[in-house]
């Protein structure tokens, strides 16, 4: 089988920390250690540059700062058309419509190189585009015709963009059918995968004494970035009523809202709620054997990878019933799914689940998203569009 040289355009680099990320990194790790070729081009800061400054797969280029603070305009060309010496990519893999994504567009188009587009981020959906819109662009989102205008353009720019790579991957099926009715129809299933946690042999009361928890309450926990998106409201306003039931909430991760929802969980009288902030990779499986139950209340989530790592500590989850989200939930038992707009029917399932541990098998339903059945279909996507004179839509996923 012939060995790839493949190139990754992805706006998500650390330090930055982002579903994205954490799959850019392992994707990239396992196709290497298939014998594939992997470059990663990214922009950054001096903290991307320090992070990769040993890594010569790894070109970060440098620009002025975003209006948002974390991503990087993208503007040293130079220093991209000299790492690159010539190189050229059998295919081009953008993780990312905008900055990176549009340099992708540029460079598989002058190249002849083939296009990938993966549909990390629900841009779509109104809702979901308001929020990012105000967080990315806040100067436009207090003014209501300005903000029409913006979302009228992003979702003629994204259908412009989609249109022009050769496959457009989404991660779940229920982005394929976003993505189809919107128009775009060059679409395939690759799940975001995960590598399968080790750290089963810490028990839950180990992790417990370790994170000095109660081992008498139970535990619901959210584990990622603390932002607009993720509907963490929903968690405070559940609180009260989950505390009535025995839980504590634990919210870990950063993010610009966390802040906010600390001082609002003060402000509610909130007594069951913890922020312990940002967890680094080597604590989180403590946190996902301590816990009960793992919630994600967002429904703008593309692909759960979250929830596919607290599967495979054999957490199981709740998950809105709308959304890719519950994909997991319909392919094995993997946890339960709850109606976003019934704080009732969300403490009654974290109840369930937290009474019938033994009816679930999370772990079993992870192995199904690993981060190797996930390069599985990506590599076999990839060798079709290489093999494909027409490119044909004829490749179908499982």
């Amino acid at each position: 089988m012939k060995k790839l040289r493949i190139a990754f355009y992805t706006d998500d680099y650390p330090p930055i920390t982002a579903g994205t990320t954490s799959y850019v990194m392992q994707m990239r790790k396992e196709l290497e250690r298939r014998g594939h070729e992997v470059f990663i081009i990214t922009a950054g800061d001096s903290k991307t540059a320090e992070f990769a400054k040993n890594d010569p797969h790894v070109i970060v280029l440098r620009g002025p700062k975003f209006i948002d603070g974390k991503h990087t305009v993208a503007v040293d060309v130079v220093t991209l058309l000299r790492a690159l010496n010539g190189k050229k990519f059998d295919i081009v893999h953008s993780h990312s419509p905008f900055l990176m994504g549009f340099l992708a567009v540029i460079y598989s188009k002058v190249t002849g190189s083939k296009l990938v587009s993966t549909f990390h981020t629900y841009l779509f959906h109104k809702k979901a585009l308001s929020k990012y819109i105000s967080y990315t662009l806040p100067f436009l989102s207090s003014n209501r015709v300005l903000l029409k205008i913006s979302k009228l353009f992003m979702v003629g720019y994204l259908r412009v963009y989609y249109f022009l790579s050769d496959k457009v991957v989404a991660p779940s099926r229920f982005v394929r059918r976003l993505l189809r009715r919107n128009g775009i129809s060059n679409t395939e299933v690759v799940e975001n995968g995960v590598k399968v946690a080790k750290g089963m042999e810490i028990s839950k009361r180990e992790a417990r004494k370790h994170l000095n928890l109660s081992l008498k309450s139970r535990f619901l926990l959210y584990l990622g970035r603390v932002d607009d998106e993720k509907n963490l409201d929903f968690l405070l306003n559940s609180a009260k009523k989950l505390g009535e039931k025995g839980f504590k909430i634990i919210i870990a991760g950063s993010g610009h809202k966390r802040k906010q929802y600390i001082k609002m969980s003060e402000e509610m009288k909130l007594t069951n709620v913890y922020f312990p902030g940002f967890i680094k990779d080597k604590d989180k499986k403590y946190y996902y054997r301590a816990a009960d139950v793992f919630c994600n209340p967002s429904t703008f989530d593309t692909a759960g990878l979250a929830d596919i790592e607290a599967m495979s500590f054999n957490l199981p989850i709740l998950v809105p019933k709308t959304g890719a989200q519950s994909e997991f939930v319909r392919a094995g038992p993997s946890g339960e799914v709850f109606e976003i707009s019934d704080v009732s029917d969300f403490v009654d399932k974290a109840v369930k689940i937290a009474e019938n541990r033994r009816k679930y098998n999370p772990r079993a339903v992870a192995k199904a998203y690993s981060i190797s059945k996930s390069a599985d279909k990506l590599i076999l996507l990839y060798k079709h569009l290489l093999s494909s004179k027409n490119n044909s839509n004829a490749w179908v996923t499982r």
